[in-house]
């Protein structure tokens, strides 16, 4: 993948360039497998004489399962939410919906909001995670339009999704903090102003990773205090574990606003994070920011009401010391459901909906399983949509969320 040496070609980012177009490559039997899988269909219809190949699929056919497993994707729909295993067919729904291979990076990314111009630095198996774990940067610059524009530290920071979408609102990112350092590498590629450490994120680091922050501040106020802590202990895509040390590290967020006292704080994390141990871990986290003098929202955000050509679903707290209680942002497009019949979008959604697959990734040239390359050439008349502009970067944000807002109302 992308290495650092790479940053010169960031910066010539133009029309005709493609980055990370590059699909995994599968086994003769995972070939086979998704040959026979329709546009919208899952496990359920392969049929047994291929099924029979399979010991996994045997087990998921006598047992029933998900039937995200082995699903090829919509062109009609947004995706199901981008996890860390869009490379492998057998764990979720990210077959492409016409070609038969997975989805590649950049379609990945593209699903995830990230524009075409933002790379990602270090070897497949990271940089999967990286797209993955990463906020959606389209629902980031929705938040980031709640709150005054400022100087932002990111913790946990991954890739940046988060910064990405903060920085597209208007706000400076001046530091970052994560323990992987592919992750940090990817940052600091595509936000050369700011300050990354690679350093995990623990009590016994918070002095040094304050005294670090104060140094790029110079005196000056903190204005948002962001972060995404690991939600592997949280998650409801396995089994929650109250035991997972990694908890505990949502609560370094409020250790850190005690030390720096910004003016805002935005936590993000998966859904599980509301019902932890019975719904203490959010009261406790909302209350020990209120006893530091912060108004808290705590707020469940579905990205495809914000231009995301996704259905992701993920809690916000949002805290502010100016005295006024923190608002959701102002959704754009309707929630997108499917009839239980056909799978097709409900009647409410006729005239306006959700950015679908074939909305964000249309415009991208067919590649063979396994086929590809990090750098591709793009013809600018391959573009044919809003959501494509925006990705190639001639629609920015605020232009496309815009349009998409006077559609829809």
């Amino acid at each position: 993948m992308t290495t650092l040496l790479d940053a010169a070609a960031q910066e010539s980012f133009g029309k005709s360039t493609l980055y990370d177009h590059i699909a995994p490559t599968l086994s003769r039997l995972d070939m086979e497998i998704i040959r026979s899988i329709p546009e919208g269909g899952n496990w359920q219809d392969i049929p047994l004489e291929v099924a029979s190949k399979s010991v996994r699929i045997m087990r998921i056919r006598a047992s029933g399962g998900r039937t995200t497993y082995y699903g090829r994707l919509r062109r009609d729909a947004p995706s199901p939410t981008v996890n860390t295993f869009f490379h492998r067919p057998g764990n979720g729904s990210f077959v492409h919906p016409v070609q038969d291979r997975m989805i590649s990076l950049r379609e990945a990314a593209r699903l995830q909001s990230f524009p075409d111009s933002f790379r990602f630095v270090g070897p497949r198996s990271s940089v999967y995670r990286q797209i993955g774990n990463a906020v959606p940067p389209l629902l980031a610059y929705a938040l980031g339009r709640c709150v005054h524009k400022s100087r932002v530290v990111d913790m946990f920071c991954g890739a940046g999704g988060l910064s990405q979408g903060l920085k597209m609102a208007g706000h400076s990112v001046v530091a970052a903090f994560d323990r992987e350092r592919h992750m940090c590498s990817t940052f600091r590629l595509n936000h050369p102003d700011a300050l990354v450490r690679e350093v995990a994120v623990s009590s016994l680091c918070l002095p040094s990773i304050v005294e670090d922050i104060e140094s790029v501040l110079r005196g000056r106020t903190l204005g948002l205090l962001a972060g995404g802590p690991p939600c592997q202990g949280f998650s409801t895509a396995g089994r929650m574990d109250k035991t997972d040390p990694r908890n505990s590290l949502v609560f370094s967020m409020t250790d850190l606003v005690r030390e720096l006292q910004p003016e805002a704080v935005l936590i993000e994390n998966v859904l599980g994070l509301r019902s932890f141990r019975g719904g203490d871990t959010i009261a406790d986290l909302t209350g020990r920011l209120n006893e530091l003098g912060y108004e808290t929202e705590t707020m469940v955000l579905k990205a495809e009401q914000y231009g995301v050509p996704q259905r992701r679903r993920r809690v916000f707290l949002v805290a502010s010391r100016d005295g006024e209680r923190p608002e959701a942002p102002r959704t754009i497009l309707p929630e997108y459901a499917r009839t239980r019949r056909s799978g097709s979008r409900s009647a409410s959604h006729a005239e306006s909906a959700p950015i679908t697959v074939e909305a964000a990734i249309g415009d991208l040239p067919a590649i063979p399983s396994g086929g590809g390359d990090q750098v591709m050439t793009y013809r600018p008349e391959w573009t044919r949509t809003d959501y494509q502009r925006y990705s190639r970067g001639t629609l920015d944000s605020g232009s496309f969320l815009d349009r998409l807002s006077r559609v829809n109302t």
